[in-house]
């Protein structure tokens, strides 16, 4: 992406930093978000963006950062995204994850003569949701669906991936912390459970292609990942630090947390398209007579130990 003005919703996150990294030399942005504190941190960083504190449960201050900026690209990154948080803020989510996109979309068709293309970023979470979390994505996900369709000169774009390896809240620094602080013990909550992974530079080159894709408008793309169990993840990490004899112990299932994630449900395959080697969408219209398809479950998809150590290695994660 370059010569656009950008403007990252929750763009102190991990992912918005990231985004930032990669657009900040070829581009303007604008960084929104309600924390101070992670501004002046990212500032000395990335000196070179506009830095405006804001929240998405304030439509005002939404409208005044887009009329200020006048961003040709918004990426909505902002949610309140932590499964046992969202458990016990059930309202609080609701705000964030369904009303702040709410606001979000109707700022965009007041200010709609200045923006060319809306992206919103969802997770695997909203793929058959069991959770609150989950279940305020997959509303999101159906409002900018919705959107999307009486748009033609907005283009608006979704993406859905599975847990980011390097973001806020990732289990690869409390595993490191734990091994660190001389534990012999890990705590899983299940030893079958499994997990689709990406790093952030792949979910940034997703977002990238949604962008660039002449068909992604009003669509759902969706990467081509493989899983990983969560003990050979583990126990990965803890060979890295020089502990491949550590040991695990069981821990209770937390409130709303799924054994295993899907990408795309058996129903959603009705609608999908299989562009290419890399990525899948997902259309708001059947195309696909196949009612049997099996969903794109971490389940299924499993890579054995040796594959999850090699595929852990080359993203760095156990540098």
């Amino acid at each position: 992406m370059k010569n656009k003005r950008i403007m990252i919703i929750g763009g102190t996150g991990a992912l918005g930093k990231q985004l930032t990294n990669r657009w900040d030399e070829n581009n303007d942005i604008l960084i929104f978000s309600r924390n101070e504190h992670k501004q002046e941190d990212m500032k000395r960083i990335y000196p070179k963006p506009l830095y405006r504190i804001g929240d998405v449960k304030d439509k005002e201050s939404i409208l005044r950062s887009m009329y200020e900026f006048k961003p040709d690209v918004i990426v909505n990154t902002a949610a309140l995204k932590t499964v046992w948080v969202a458990q016990d803020n059930p309202y609080e989510t609701i705000l964030t994850n369904i009303v702040g996109h709410q606001y979000l979309i109707d700022c965009v068709r007041e200010c709609r003569h200045q923006i060319e293309s809306l992206m919103f970023i969802s997770t695997d979470k909203a793929c058959s949701p069991v959770n609150v979390y989950g279940m305020s994505k997959g509303i999101a996900e159906q409002m900018y669906v919705n959107f999307a369709k009486e748009q033609t000169d907005i283009k608006v774009a979704l993406c859905r991936y599975g847990n980011v390896l390097d973001s806020t809240g990732s289990l690869i620094p409390v595993f490191k912390d734990i091994i660190n602080r001389g534990a012999e013990s890990l705590p899983i909550t299940s030893f079958e459970m499994t997990r689709f992974l990406i790093t952030l530079d792949e979910a940034i080159d997703l977002i990238e292609w949604s962008y660039n894709s002449p068909d992604s408008h009003g669509k759902i793309v969706v990467p081509k990942l493989q899983s990983m169990n969560i003990i050979d993840f583990a126990k990965a990490i803890a060979t890295s630090l020089g502990k491949d004899d550590i040991e695990f112990h069981k821990i209770p299932i937390r409130n709303g947390e799924k054994l295993h994630e899907e990408m795309v449900s058996s129903i959603e395959y009705q609608r999908v398209e299989d562009v290419n080697e890399k990525y899948l969408m997902i259309g708001y219209e059947r195309n696909n007579e196949d009612y049997d398809h099996k969903p794109l479950n971490s389940e299924f998809y499993v890579m054995d130990s040796e594959e999850a150590y090699s595929f852990l290695l080359d993203k760095g994660v156990l540098n």
